[in-house]
């Protein structure tokens, strides 16, 4: 779980502080959304946060699991397989994919938080 918080918003940019566990005596990190570029970036992870490059193998090991659940059902493959490893910060992410919810609707939450376990 990870729980996010509006700090600052301008005409350029919009600025929240994420905390990992919702447990914000433990510091936090930070997300900027770019409205001028529309991009999104972690520019601070959170103490109690980790980050990690998966690689292209281990991606494309899911992405074939889930073409074979979908081929099971009746549907076509969905997720491409791909030649190169994604960088990712395990709470951050999930706090950016929750955020941009929001902002593809036109919102700006105040505030968040995002369960997956």
């Amino acid at each position: 779980m990870v729980t996010f918080r509006l700090i600052e918003e301008d005409e350029q940019r919009i600025v929240y502080w994420y905390f990992p566990e919702g447990k914000e005596d433990k510091g936090h990190g930070i997300i900027i959304v770019d409205k001028i570029q529309e991009e999104i970036d972690i520019t601070e992870v959170a103490p109690d946060d980790f980050e990690r490059d998966i690689p292209a193998e281990e991606l494309n090991e899911l992405a074939e699991a889930i073409n074979k659940m979908k081929r099971e059902a009746g549907e076509t493959d969905f997720v491409e397989m791909t030649t190169e490893s994604e960088h990712s910060i395990y709470y951050g992410d999930h706090a950016v994919r929750e955020i941009i919810k929001y902002l593809r609707k036109g919102e700006v939450p105040p505030r968040g938080m995002q369960m997956w376990y």
